[in-house]
């Protein structure tokens, strides 16, 4: 009997550190997933060595709207956003077709993490002709004179970086004040470069504001024509070789 109690209460003890380990151990729901893989980045190692380098550029995309998604600070609800053209980061005014690619991909991927996305485009008819069906547009003139009020606004840009790969970021911002709501940022290396004519060409010397100077005038690789008879000098010592 006195061996039994012993054993019985080992049993009981390690069972309930087992029961206690299983009922508090609940599925992670898809933020807290999403929190931990962009956290296991290993910062200490060179970052070619981490997984946040994206050849694949959909997976660069998946990336930035879990990072909006992880980060932001909303209110509870549904915030209301509407989307911009990535830009060049050297200028703001300015996009290309990669700029364009990024934000139309952000509308698929944003309204999935159930932001409420609002395309502002959209004309006020449906335009029909002989190419085809219409309704969104860069035509100032076109678009709807009124759109809902939205709370935010998603930016982005993108740069050449290190090791021929782009940098691109992106946030929310409260439309109001400006305040940042959320953040993104992915380092993306693209296979084939001239997909989007993001190859890095290098400079000459000039593109840098180098002239190279003798005897204080620039010298000038063009040459003139030689006269059609040479000075008599020269004749001569030709002649005499």
């Amino acid at each position: 009997m006195k061996l039994i109690l012993p054993f019985l209460t080992l049993v009981f003890f390690f069972s309930g550190c087992t029961n206690s380990k299983i009922f508090n151990t609940e599925p992670k729901t898809h933020k807290e997933q999403v929190i931990d893989k962009v956290r296991s980045a290993d910062y200490t190692k060179p970052y070619a060595d981490t997984d946040m380098i994206y050849q694949n550029l959909n997976g660069a995309i998946v990336s930035m709207a879990d990072q909006l998604f992880v980060s932001n600070t909303f209110k509870e609800g549904r915030p209301s956003l509407i989307l911009t053209s990535f830009v060049e980061l050297d200028e703001f005014s300015k996009t290309t077709t990669f700029g364009r690619l990024l934000s139309e991909s952000m509308f698929n991927e944003l309204h999935l993490r159930n932001f409420h996305v609002t395309d502002f485009r959209g004309q006020n008819a449906i335009s029909v002709s002989e190419d085809g069906e219409f309704h969104i547009t860069r035509d100032i003139d076109k678009l709807k004179d009124h759109i809902s009020a939205t709370e935010y606004i998603v930016v982005g840009t993108y740069v050449k970086f290190e090791n021929h790969s782009v940098l691109i970021n992106a946030r929310i911002l409260d439309s109001e004040s400006g305040s940042i709501i959320s953040t993104a940022r992915v380092i993306y290396k693209p296979v084939d470069c001239t997909l989007f004519d993001l190859c890095f060409i290098p400079k000459k010397p000039d593109d840098f504001g180098v002239s190279i100077v003798k005897d204080n005038k620039k010298l000038d690789r063009r040459y003139e024509p030689l006269p059609e008879t040479l000075p008599e000098a020269i004749s001569e010592k030709l002649q005499d070789d």
